[in-house]
């Protein structure tokens, strides 16, 4: 295997390492990337700082924590309003006839290639 092709195949590998983190992989993609890992110090290293991201990244997420009840209500109002505000759209009925001679008379025309 040439050097760039050894590049390509670790930038590959580096390119997984979030989902490996989060478990996301298929199983032969984390067995490539554990594969990798196991062979390639710097990849490993590279590998345990996208760890340590994910842990922060999901500590500082949960000291966030959920809205409020007043700021959830607010919200469904919002959603609330703006549905009674978005003109309803009148569904017409299909008729059967109209359809099937619509598509009698599609399968009549011959199919054009050229604009």
């Amino acid at each position: 295997m040439t050097a760039i092709n050894k590049q390509r195949g670790r930038r590959k590998i580096e390119e997984l390492l979030p989902w490996h983190a989060t478990q996301s992989l298929s199983r032969r993609d984390a067995d490539r990337v554990e594969q990798a890992l196991a062979g390639d110090r710097g990849l490993a290293r590279r590998y345990e700082l996208v760890r340590q991201e994910l842990a922060e990244t999901t500590r500082l997420n949960e000291t966030l924590g959920a809205p409020s009840a007043r700021a959830m209500e607010k919200l469904f109002a919002a959603i609330n309003a703006e549905e009674a505000r978005a003109p309803r759209r009148r569904r017409r009925p299909i008729s059967r006839t109209r359809f099937l001679t619509s598509a009698r008379d599609s399968a009549r025309e011959k199919p054009s290639f050229t604009k």
